[in-house]
């Protein structure tokens, strides 16, 4: 076309043939600078003041800031506006008076996943008795093992996906056990061959018609039921299935007395040896800081979620656990530290564990808020009383926990009671045709890395994942080490996923679940056909604010430094800017904030927070996200006076 018509063919000299562009309109400058003006707090003496210097570099910062850099300016203006209301409370909390040490012996002690969907069920543990102290760990809790279950055909990873496990765990029936679990798995085993065959069956033509006309009524009124009434219709579905093949008794392989005991072919030994067990053991109570002061009954709750019908469920398990459950894993840990010989190798390291205390693993649903416990036919018959209190406490706390969860979803009431909030969550996640059971990660925002005592009473509004440190008892910074290699890719992983799923949903996300159909068992597609989709549903993110994970450790500047020298991943996120780094000095409480290469001192304003007596009446009062308050009766009774806060 170019030659036809005499022209260049060169791009350049097209540009120049070309006609200049039309000089601005005077009008549009005028309306910047009194925008400029407006926003800067000047009248028309001081602009009219300002010389041709002045508005030429004005004009020429205009003409440089462009779209992508006025996106990133509005950005971090953004996270600076979130990250001031966060440093300045959490300084107002640190400055409150603690109690003095009552040298009363704790009444439970709770061990959750670092998940910020975790620190609301947390607070409301808390606020029931001053005994109860909750503490926060990568919830894997140490115990990276391939586990195959009861019925599981083979085995899954459980464990950050940048670990690779070298240890087996199979759930196995206790010897008592055995014939009732041949009888079971011989029902099961002929209940999915003729589901199996009536599959095949269903695709020919006599087949299909002879079983939509037998079976079509059935799986009518079945879906019917699962529709009217999820939450009835799934419990009596389990109620049935438990009389026709009840589970029996189950225990983990996870302790082996020699190296003998390895799978033929992978040749990962199955369980972990005493010092191996010890090591583990030591490890995670001193990353928690739980060095003394047992309590008689220690959870270990490991969480996962249910739902149906949802092709995205395993984005609301456990990133810790590589978006598997944690139920395994915490039960594993409970019964290594429950181990006579194990407590003996852990008291020779430095930490005495009573021989009244006793460790429970547990499963926390997040969608259903459930909370099932392992081997409690093991408990002692002394500490049944110790573990009734326990389990009243945690009662209570999931129905208060899904009550704080519904304020969240619009076709939940915000009056309702703990119990109907509970029965609420339980309908939402047997439902087939809920798009959100649960919302996930959707809230998160900060990361806290130190002691508890620092932020117990601040609501912080399911927005904070929580990791117990202890610096006392960390030497040469080798705990933070540990906790920072873990907790640093599992925490910006999940944020920097709903951050790309929510800034474009169509690219970086996967758009709307509803028309996604689940492909090969590898991933979705919209309808029957396009690309597979990656990253979140829109109903994932859809109340996400996205910005960078804040992380605040209780840590010296240059303990950080030291750490992100000896970590090359945990310095990648902090150097090219993945996430917000403020250090808070561990005594003198001093804030520094990373910024171009270095640590900078932040400077917290002081300011006084909401109080409230109990978390429900700060955060049913709006379905949004909400700024940090303190919690009357989750505080410490020197820090409750109303001299020292506002109330709400």
């Amino acid at each position: 076309m170019c030659k036809a018509a005499g022209l260049p063919h060169a791009w350049s000299a097209l540009r120049r043939l070309s006609p200049p562009l039309p000089a601005r309109d005077a009008v549009l400058d005028a309306s910047l600078l009194c925008t400029l003006a407006g926003t800067a707090g000047l009248d028309a003496s001081a602009v009219h003041a300002l010389t041709d210097q002045s508005l030429a570099t004005l004009w020429s910062e205009c003409v440089a800031c462009t779209d992508i850099a006025r996106r990133q300016i509005f950005q971090e203006a953004y996270e600076r506006s979130y990250r001031t209301v966060i440093l300045d409370a959490v300084a107002a909390r640190r400055a409150l008076p603690d109690d003095a040490p009552s040298g009363e012996r704790p009444r439970g002690q709770f061990v959750f996943c670092i998940d910020e969907r975790e620190e609301s069920i947390r607070r409301a543990l808390e606020e029931q008795h001053a005994g109860y102290i909750t503490f926060g760990t990568a919830g894997f809790f140490g115990v990276a093992i391939d586990y195959m279950g009861l019925d599981d055909h083979a085995v899954a990873a459980h464990c950050p996906v940048v670990v690779t496990p070298a240890h087996e765990v199979h759930e196995q029936p206790v010897y008592t056990a055995l014939e009732r679990h041949e009888v079971r798995q011989r029902i099961r085993d002929r209940w999915l061959g003729w589901e199996r065959r009536a599959a095949v069956a269903s695709r020919t033509l006599s087949g299909g018609a002879g079983l939509s006309f037998l079976l079509g009524p059935l799986s009518g009124l079945k879906t019917l039921a699962r529709v009217a009434a999820p939450r009835s219709s799934l419990q009596w579905g389990q109620r049935l299935v438990s009389r026709l093949a009840p589970v029996p008794t189950t225990r983990l392989s996870a302790f082996r007395v020699d190296d003998s005991a390895r799978i033929i072919d992978g040749g990962k030994p199955i369980g972990f040896s005493l010092d191996e067990s010890i090591d583990r053991v030591t490890a995670v109570l001193t990353n928690l800081g739980l060095v003394r002061d047992f309590a008689p009954i220690v959870v270990f709750l490991g969480h996962g979620s249910t739902s149906l019908n949802n092709p995205h469920e395993s984005a609301h398990d456990c990133g810790a656990c590589g978006g598997r459950r944690g139920g395994a894993n915490a039960r594993v840990f409970a019964d290594m530290a429950n181990r006579p010989d194990v407590r003996e190798g852990v008291r020779r390291r430095g930490i005495a564990i009573p021989t009244d205390t006793w460790f429970v693993g547990a499963l926390h649903d997040t969608a259903s808020d459930s909370v099932r416990y392992y081997d409690l036919e093991t408990l002692p018959p002394t500490l049944v009383p110790a573990f009734e209190e326990v389990y009243g406490a945690l009662e209570i706390a999931r129905r208060e926990d899904a009550l704080e969860r519904s304020r969240r979803f619009d076709d939940a009431p915000l009056n309702l009671t703990p119990e109907a909030a509970l029965l609420h969550v339980e309908a939402r996640s047997s439902h087939l045709a809920q798009p959100r059971p649960e919302y996930g990660h959707c809230t998160n925002a900060i990361c806290i890395v130190g002691r508890r005592h620092l932020t117990r009473g601040l609501h912080l509004d399911r927005r904070a994942f929580l990791v117990s440190y202890d610096p006392g008892v960390d030497e040469n910074d080798k705990v933070l080490e540990r906790i920072l290699a873990a907790v640093g890719p599992v925490g910006a992983g999940i944020s920097l996923e709903y951050y790309f799923s929510s800034v474009d949903n169509e690219t970086f996300g996967c758009g709307t679940k509803l028309p996604h159909n689940v492909t090969g068992l590898i991933g979705v597609m919209n309808g029957h056909q396009s690309d597979l989709r990656t990253g979140l549903p829109r109903q994932m993110v859809e109340i996400h604010e996205p910005m960078r994970l804040l992380l605040i450790v209780d840590a010296s500047p240059e303990s950080l430094l030291t750490v992100a020298s000896r970590q090359a991943e945990v310095a990648e996120l902090v150097t090219k800017q993945w996430i917000q780094l403020v250090a808070m000095h561990p005594e003198t409480g001093a804030m520094s904030l990373f910024q171009d290469g270095g640590f900078v001192p932040y400077h917290p304003q002081p300011m006084l927070l909401p109080v409230v007596e109990r978390s429900p009446e700060w955060h049913l009062q709006s379905r949004a996200h909400l700024p940090p308050a303190l919690v009357r009766s989750a505080l410490p009774l020197s820090a409750v006076g109303p001299r020292l806060h506002q109330s709400a």
